[in-house]
């Protein structure tokens, strides 16, 4: 996802790079939070986008040993560590944190809102269509036109994951829990991902997850792309 180096290890200062400066107080306080989650071996690498015209560095995963974060709700940085959240890699938690962000929609989020719209869950793609407000589409056509090269790569994500998981339906074995030395293993992660494109319309087995199909004028992330794609232009 990004041109960053691979990291092993995350601090608060890194998760802090995820946010514009003049957020730094609270990011330092939500990475500090989240590092605190965090398994102790990580591996992910960092894209760099610009927001409102400052350059931050936003990992691609985030693996944790636990959701529970040392903030409260009511903590000015807890928005913050749920943003960081949106990164993690299990997608449950992906999509808890998500819709905080969308529920209570501060700008400052557009980045990590985008970020999910070229990802597999539909679900998650579901509840950024029904959240949308025009404060919030705006912010992120803002976002969209500042990073013109990154919503490319976003919009083709979309449709490889379309064509790999929802484009005939099919079977998705849930993620396996692996060990970390594992998980630090790049062979590990390609053989992951090849058994998930394996289980798509070809695994069949009772208990899997199963995906319908979607044509692709209606599946969910052409919509947002087009919706976009207009707001750009001041079109939506």
């Amino acid at each position: 996802m990004g041109d960053q180096a691979m990291l092993t290890k995350i601090n608060g200062l890194m998760l802090a790079d995820a946010f514009a400066p003049a957020h730094r107080s609270m990011a330092l306080s939500a990475g500090e939070a989240v590092v605190r989650a965090l398994a102790s071996r990580q591996w992910t690498e960092r894209f760099a986008v610009q927001t409102q015209e400052q350059g931050v560095l936003i990992p691609a995963r985030l693996y944790f040993a636990t959701d529970r974060l040392r903030l409260s709700k009511g903590d000015p940085a807890w928005g913050y560590a749920r943003a960081l959240q949106t990164r993690s890699s299990d997608g449950f938690l992906r999509q808890a944190a998500a819709r905080d962000l969308i529920g209570d929609f501060q700008p400052w989020a557009t980045p990590f809102i985008v970020a999910l719209i070229g990802e597999y869950i539909v679900e998650i793609l579901e509840d950024i269509a029904a959240g949308l407000t025009p404060e919030m589409t705006l912010a992120l056509a803002a976002f969209i036109a500042e990073n013109p090269a990154y919503w490319r790569t976003t919009k083709r994500r979309v449709m490889s994951y379309w064509d790999a998981y929802y484009r005939h339906g099919g079977y998705d074995m849930p993620v396996m829990h692996v060990t970390l030395m594992e998980e630090a293993s790049c062979w590990s992660r390609v053989k992951r991902h090849m058994l998930r494109y394996w289980n798509v319309g070809h695994r069949h087995d009772r208990g899997n997850v199963m995906h319908r199909s979607y044509r692709r004028d209606e599946y969910i992330g052409f919509k947002l792309i087009d919706r976009f794609d207009l707001a750009v232009t001041g079109q939506a």
